[in-house]
Order: C-alpha cells, then structure tokens, then sequence
C-alpha cells in the first residue's frame, strides 16, 4: 500500500498554551457602569416607613448591628454597602414583590440582589433574639387581658407588625361546626 499525503485530513491543532498567563488578571477595556444605589438620607420620613415599614432611626440601628456581617462583600470590585444591602431585603420583606422588581429598584442585578437577600437574612438570624421575642406561658394570660383591653379581640397571644387583617370567606362557603370541614353550595 503507497501512503498519499494528500488524501489525510487536516486535523485542527490545538494549543499547547494558555492566551492569558497565569495569575494575569483581566481587566476591563472601559470601566463598568452602575446603576445608582438606594440612598436613604435622601429619603424623606413618610416614604421610608412606607417603602420599608420601619423609620431612619430603626434602620440606621439595623444597620449599624449588622454591618460586621456584611462587610465582607465590599470587598469585592462591584460590592454593595452594608447600607444599601439592608435596606434592599427590608424592601423585599416588606412589599412581598419579586426579587427583580426589588433589585431594580435597589440599582443591583437580580443574582446580585439574591446573593445580598441570603447575607443578609443569615445575619439577621444571628441577631434574632434581640427583635424576636416569644412569650412564657406564664405571661400568655396577661398577655391575652392587655390585648383584649386594647382591641377587644378574645386569645391574641401576639402581632406581626402591628397588623390585623380580616379574612372573609368566599361567597358560598358554609363551614359545618361538628366536623371541621368546609362545604360549597
């Protein structure tokens, strides 16, 4: 058998290097560009409490406890101050909307914001015993006379956020007594 050169097939080859050397860092042609971040000295009262249902002070206290917790992004080129990183959650638990809407209100992209919610919601759990406090069994009966005086409303043991809301069953619905059970008419 005679071997011809011309009928093998070109294979591409590979290089036995790397483009960039190693420990090179990329660095950026232009410099990036950011959206501008939520500012709350800007913010006047009315508004703060009703974007993130707390006050200046309270906040700039929050804050201010978790800020060690939080320092460790800015590290980073891109990072988020512990200031913007608090008040974006506080927003995201307090209008209860999407992750986007709030991270595009906040000047951060949806990863972004998703990675902040979980440094931040883990540093608030560190910190949860001095904001959250259970009641003992023993003070469930006061408890229940200092509610009833305020609201006139029998077994409240507690409240979230100050907040009552009314359920109201749907038209229709009749709630049998003996066994527990809903039934549609």
């Amino acid at each position: 058998m005679v071997y011809n050169a011309s009928a093998v097939t070109s294979y591409p080859t590979v290089p036995l290097y790397r483009h960039r050397p190693l420990g090179h860092v990329r660095r950026w042609r232009h410099p990036p560009v950011y959206r501008p971040l939520v500012d709350l000295s800007t913010m006047e009262e009315r508004h703060v409490i009703i974007t993130y249902r707390l006050d200046h002070a309270t906040i700039q206290e929050l804050c201010a406890q978790l800020e060690p917790d939080l320092m460790s992004a800015i590290h980073h080129p891109t990072g988020i101050p512990p200031q913007v990183q608090v008040l974006s959650v506080l927003h995201f638990l307090a209008s209860g909307s999407f992750q986007t809407t709030v991270a595009i209100a906040s000047g951060m992209s949806q990863p972004m914001f998703s990675n902040v919610l979980s440094r931040v919601l883990s540093a608030l759990l560190k910190h949860m015993q001095s904001y959250i406090v259970f009641p003992q069994v023993e003070d469930l009966p006061t408890m229940k006379g200092d509610f009833y005086a305020l609201g006139h409303i029998p077994n409240i043991t507690g409240a979230i956020d100050g907040t009552h809301v009314a359920l109201i069953p749907p038209a229709g619905v009749n709630r049998c007594t003996e066994t527990e059970r809903v039934t549609i008419r």
